[in-house]
C-alpha cells in the first residue's frame, strides 16, 4: 500500500512538472493582480502630451499593481464641456478628467465634479502648502477643493535671431538682461522684419499680436486690466485697460494692411494644423508669445533654429515684467464608479514621482513646490520661466471663467477682422456674461 501510495505521488509530481510549460504560457503578469480598471479621460493629445502621459501611467500601475488606467484621448478645446456634460448626465463618465484648471470653479458649480474633500481627510499632509499657490488657488470653489493641478506655465517672448539679423536688427535689443522692451519699441522692430514676394504678398512678418498666446488676457495684463469686481460681483469686460488690449489688436491691422495679413495667416498658419507648421518653427515669423513648452517643441520641429526667450512686452521700457500662468488639473467627475482608485491615480500623477516624468517630457513647469528646486528638471532655458513665476498672474477663477475665455476670444476674433470696435466687442462680452453671472452673486 505504501509503494503504491509514493507511485501515485511520484506519478502527479511528474505530471505537475509535465504540465508546468503549460500553465506558464497562459500565465499573464499582472493580470491576477489588477482588480479595478480606472477609465482616464485627457484632452492633452498632442504627440508630447500621449507619450508623456503614458510615461506618467506606467509608472503609476507598476507602483500600484491593483489598478490598471485606461487613457482616452477626448477631442475638443480647452472649454469645451460637451462630452463630459454629456457623460456625466447619462452616467458614463469617466473616473479622472484631465481638464483646463481654471475652469475647475465653473465644472464645480455646474456640478460635474466631485469634492475632494473627503479623500484629502485621509491625507496625513496639507496639500494646500504643496503645491504653488497660484495653482492651487484655480482648484477651489467656495472653499472647496474640486480638482488637484498638474502643471503650470508662464509666457514669454521668443524671437529668431538670424530673422531679425536678416533685417538689420541686433537681436541684443531683445536680451532679457535688459529688461521688458516696451510695445512700441517691439512694433517698430516687427515692421522692419515685414517682407513681401514678387506679388506683394507677405513671406516673412516680423509679429502678430494675437498669435500663439497672445491672447487677450496677456496683453489686457500688460496694461493692468482688472477682469472681475468681487465687491460688486460683476465682471468687468469694459475695464479700460481690457480696452486698450484690443485697440492693440484693432490699430495692427492699420499698419498692416488686413488684406495681406489675412493673405499671409492662411498661406502659413493651418488651423488645427500640426504644431510643427507654426510660422516661427518655419521661419516665416520672427517673433512670437509662447510658453514653455515651446522649448520641447523647438527642439523637435526646429533644432537649428538660432533663437532667443525675453520678457512679455511691457507698456513702457523698464517696467517690472509680467506674465500669466495656466496649466491643467486632474478631477473626480461626478458619480465616477472607482472614485477611491481614481483619486490614488490622481494623487500619483500630480504629486512630485507623476511630475517628475510629466515634466521632463512635456517641458511644462511643475505645480509641486519642491520640484521647483531640482535643477534636474530644468534646462539653462527652461530656468528662466522658472524664474518668471513670482512674477506671474492667474486668471480669476469663477463659475463663468470658461463662458468669459470664449466671449474674450469671440470678441478678439471681431476686433482683428474690424468688425466690432473694441468699445462694442467688449459692451457684448458684458451683455452676454453678467446674465450668466448673477445667480451665483449671493
Amino acid at each position: 500500500m505504501n509503494a503504491l501510495r509514493r507511485f501515485s505521488g511520484l506519478h502527479i509530481l511528474l505530471i505537475l512538472i509535465f504540465l508546468l510549460p503549460f500553465l506558464l504560457a497562459f500565465y499573464r503578469p499582472g493580470t491576477q493582480e489588477r482588480t479595478h480598471q480606472i477609465t482616464f479621460w485627457t484632452t492633452y493629445t498632442d504627440d508630447i502630451g500621449i507619450p508623456a502621459q503614458e510615461a506618467v501611467i506606467a509608472a503609476f500601475e507598476k507602483a500600484n499593481p491593483d489598478i490598471q488606467v485606461k487613457m482616452v484621448p477626448i477631442p475638443g478645446g480647452d472649454s469645451d464641456l460637451s462630452s463630459l456634460l454629456t457623460a456625466v448626465r447619462g452616467g458614463t463618465g469617466p473616473d479622472v478628467y484631465f481638464l483646463p484648471r481654471f475652469t475647475t470653479p465653473q465644472y464645480a458649480a455646474m456640478g460635474l465634479l466631485e469634492n475632494l474633500g473627503p479623500q484629502m481627510a485621509r491625507e496625513k499632509i496639507d496639500l494646500s502648502k504643496e503645491f504653488i499657490p497660484s495653482a492651487w488657488s484655480e482648484t477651489q470653489y467656495k472653499g472647496q477643493t474640486y480638482s488637484l493641478p498638474i502643471e503650470s506655465d508662464a509666457r514669454a517672448l521668443y524671437y529668431n535671431k538670424s530673422m531679425l539679423r536678416q533685417a538689420g536688427v541686433d537681436p541684443d535689443v531683445l536680451d532679457p538682461s535688459h529688461g521688458p522692451i516696451s510695445i512700441d519699441t517691439l512694433k517698430s522692430i516687427a515692421l522692419k522684419v515685414n517682407h513681401t514676394d514678387a506679388r506683394g504678398a507677405y513671406d516673412r512678418v516680423g509679429f502678430i499680436p494675437w498669435l500663439n498666446e497672445g491672447w487677450h488676457t496677456t496683453w489686457a495684463i500688460a496694461y493692468g486690466a482688472k477682469f472681475f469686481d468681487a465687491n460688486s460681483c460683476q465682471v468687468t469686460p469694459t475695464d479700460p485697460g481690457l480696452e486698450k488690449a484690443y485697440q492693440l489688436f484693432y490699430d495692427w491691422n492699420e499698419v498692416m494692411p488686413q488684406n495681406k495679413l489675412n493673405t499671409f495667416t492662411s498661406s502659413y498658419i493651418q488651423k488645427n494644423g500640426p504644431p510643427s507648421q507654426d510660422p516661427f518653427y518655419t521661419e516665416h515669423l520672427a517673433m512670437t508669445i509662447s510658453g514653455d513648452w515651446t522649448l520641447e517643441q523647438i527642439k523637435k520641429y526646429a533644432p537649428k533654429m538660432d533663437y532667443g526667450v525675453t520678457y512679455l512686452p511691457s507698456t513702457y521700457e523698464g517696467e517690472q515684467p509680467y506674465t500669466w500662468s495656466g496649466g491643467y488639473s486632474l478631477t473626480i467627475p461626478t458619480g465616477a464608479k472607482h472614485a477611491d482608485d481614481a483619486y490614488r491615480f490622481m494623487r500619483f500623477m500630480t504629486g512630485p514621482e507623476g511630475q517628475r516624468i510629466y515634466v521632463k517630457d512635456t517641458g511644462h513647469l511643475p505645480t509641486w513646490k519642491s520640484l521647483l528646486n531640482e535643477q534636474s528638471l530644468f534646462t539653462p532655458e527652461h530656468n528662466f520661466f522658472v524664474k518668471l513665476l513670482p512674477y506671474s498672474h492667474g486668471r480669476v477663477p469663477i463659475p463663468v471663467s470658461s463662458s468669459y475665455w470664449d466671449e474674450l476670444t469671440t470678441a478678439q476674433e471681431k476686433v482683428t477682422l474690424h468688425a466690432a470696435t473694441p468699445q462694442q466687442a467688449l459692451q457684448t462680452v458684458y451683455q452676454h456674461l453678467q446674465p450668466q453671472m448673477q445667480p451665483y452673486c449671493v
